[in-house]
């Protein structure tokens, strides 16, 4: 059996039980980028999926329904590039400046009402319904001037065409004794951040696919975690809850199936997105992003039921903390960004 029928497969499967959007291209190298919504195998986003949801997400007011499209071309061209175009920053800071947009966009104008820098919709956080989830494997991309002329991640999964998370499938073999060491490896290269190589004045891999990241993960079926794009390997995590389904559905399931099941699903996803990730400056000076860990998603989901249920002052607060070891080292402050 090979890693495409053993990990990668039924990793899609699992993926469009749950309501995304699959194009399984099977274990081949792909010849022909239409297949998986692109004009040719250098953008690294879906630009057709992203043009086409977002001009949709932004509408007129219509007396409770739809209404027209406000968004213009021109402006659908700056929403794009605004996203797609990080000149002259790091990785880290692209991502950042990307997170920010995601939460917030502008354009100049809504040309139909007179409002000046209205907010452009990139994602619907409130209604999952109206994006568009896809996962793609083989997703190949050039990589013109590199190392090797292009990098094939084994599934890049895209919300309105925006890549959030990227994938690495491994089986161990005799040929592969640390399958989840060597999907970190393999991360890193895509990324551009392997110390040897850069040491050496070459180029690999393609940085501009992680500027919108929001989750590593790596899996070869018995195992599976996730991180971010500044995790060492060292904190890569296991995800152990379905909240904000019924814990007990866990019986069974391995751990993909569980990060699948618990971390992928929709809703799941963009609230992560949208409350659980933030960049903060470490004791050692570095800037980092942190994403939730399962305690803490789960923490944060029972305060916002909560909240929205509270009455009084008291009962719609709270605060979640985690630390780490003797409670010194502080890891994480989750900040809720939801409107109640």
């Amino acid at each position: 059996m090979s890693e495409y029928t053993e990990v990668e497969q039924p990793f899609l499967q699992q993926l469009a039980a749950q309501g995304w959007t699959v194009i399984d291209q099977g274990p081949q190298l792909p010849q022909d980028a239409a297949p998986s919504l692109r004009p040719s195998f250098r953008p690294w986003w879906l630009p057709g999926v992203f043009r086409d949801v977002v001009r949709a997400l932004n509408t007129l007011p219509d007396g409770g329904g739809e209404g027209a499209p406000w968004l213009t071309e021109r402006q659908l061209d700056d929403l794009e590039s605004q996203l797609f175009r990080q000149p002259q920053r790091t990785l880290l800071e692209a991502n950042q400046a990307v997170h920010e947009l995601l939460l917030k966009a502008q354009v100049d104008l809504n040309e139909a009402t007179g409002e000046v820098d209205p907010v452009a919709k990139l994602i619907d956080f409130h209604h999952p319904e109206r994006n568009r989830f896809h996962a793609i494997n083989q997703f190949r991309i050039a990589t013109p001037g590199c190392v090797r002329e292009f990098i094939v991640p084994d599934i890049v999964l895209f919300v309105n065409g925006i890549p959030l998370a990227v994938v690495e499938c491994k089986k161990g073999s005799a040929t592969c004794a640390n399958p989840m060491q060597e999907a970190f490896v393999q991360l890193q290269r895509y990324m551009r951040k392997r110390a040897e190589t850069e040491a050496a004045g070459l180029k690999e891999g393609e940085p501009r696919l992680f500027h919108s990241n929001l989750l590593l993960v790596r899996t070869c079926g018995l195992e599976a975690d996730y991180g971010s794009i500044s995790s060492g390997e060292e904190h890569f995590y296991a995800w152990k809850t379905l909240y904000p389904a019924d814990d007990a559905a866990r019986a069974g399931m391995n751990p993909q199936q569980q990060l699948v099941a618990g971390m992928l699903m929709p809703a799941n996803l963009l609230q992560m997105l949208r409350t659980c990730a933030v960049f903060m400056d470490t004791d050692a000076g570095t800037r980092v992003k942190v994403v939730c860990r399962y305690q803490q998603f789960r923490a944060a989901g029972k305060i916002v039921q909560r909240l929205r249920a509270g009455h009084t002052a008291a009962e719609r607060s709270g605060v979640v903390w985690h630390t780490q070891g003797s409670g010194k080292s502080l890891t994480m402050v989750f900040v809720a960004r939801m409107q109640i």
